[in-house]
C-alpha cells in the first residue's frame, strides 16, 4: 500500500490535524508492514502560488506568447511530480485545518496544481481512498463550528470529487479516526 501523507497546518506540534494524521499513519503502518509512506509538509515546504504562465503550461494551454523560462519550467516539473505522487497513492491522509474560514493557502496551492493537471490529463482517481482530517474554529461555539466545518468540508469534497475521488472519509477528531481507517482499508 502506497500512502501519501500531507500536512498543511502551520502550527507544528500544536496542530490538531497534525496529531490526528500522525495517529492515522501510525495505525496504518502498524496494520500493514508493507506500507510505504511519502510525507509532504506543505507548511514547512510551501509551494508557490500558481502564476498565470504556470497554470497555462500545466493545463496544456501554453502558447508562444507565454515566456517559458527556467522558473516556469521548474514549477511545471514540480507540479508534474506532485500529480505523480497523488496518482501513485493508494491512500491519502490529508490534514486540512481551517485557517481564517478557509483552507491554508499552501494547501490551496497544492490543490490548484492537482486540479489543473488532472483536468488537462483527464485522469480520475475513483480507486483512491482519502482520509480528510479537518480541524479548527472551535472558538466559534458549537453551532457556528458545525456550520463552518460543514462548509469547509463541502469545498474539499467537491475538489476531490472533481478529481474522481469517491471514497473520502472525513475525520474531525480521534473518535472519527478508527471508523475512517476501517473504511479506507477495507477490501
Amino acid at each position: 500500500m502506497n500512502i501519501l501523507h500531507i500536512d498543511s497546518c502551520a502550527l507544528g506540534d500544536h496542530s490538531t490535524s497534525r496529531q490526528i494524521t500522525a495517529a492515522a499513519i501510525t495505525a496504518l503502518t502498524a496494520a500493514n508492514e508493507q506500507a510505504t509512506v511519502l510525507y509532504r509538509d506543505l507548511a514547512a515546504s510551501p509551494l508557490s502560488h500558481a502564476s498565470g504562465p504556470l497554470l497555462q503550461v500545466i493545463s496544456q494551454r501554453w502558447d508562444a506568447d507565454i515566456p517559458m523560462n527556467a522558473e516556469v519550467r521548474a514549477e511545471a516539473l514540480q507540479s508534474a511530480s506532485l500529480l505523480q505522487e497523488f496518482q501513485d497513492a493508494d491512500l491519502v491522509v490529508l490534514g486540512a485545518p481551517m485557517h481564517n474560514f478557509s483552507i491554508p493557502s499552501t494547501l490551496k496551492a497544492w490543490l490548484d496544481r492537482l486540479l489543473e493537471m488532472q483536468t488537462a490529463a483527464g485522469q480520475r482517481r475513483a480507486d483512491l481512498d482519502l482520509v480528510l482530517v479537518t480541524s479548527g474554529c472551535a472558538v466559534m461555539g458549537p453551532e457556528s463550528e458545525q456550520q463552518l466545518m460543514e462548509n469547509h468540508e463541502v469545498m474539499l469534497k467537491a475538489a476531490f470529487s472533481f478529481m474522481g475521488v469517491r471514497r473520502l472519509h472525513v475525520v474531525r477528531d480521534q473518535a472519527d479516526l478508527q471508523q475512517a481507517l476501517a473504511l479506507s482499508t477495507a477490501d
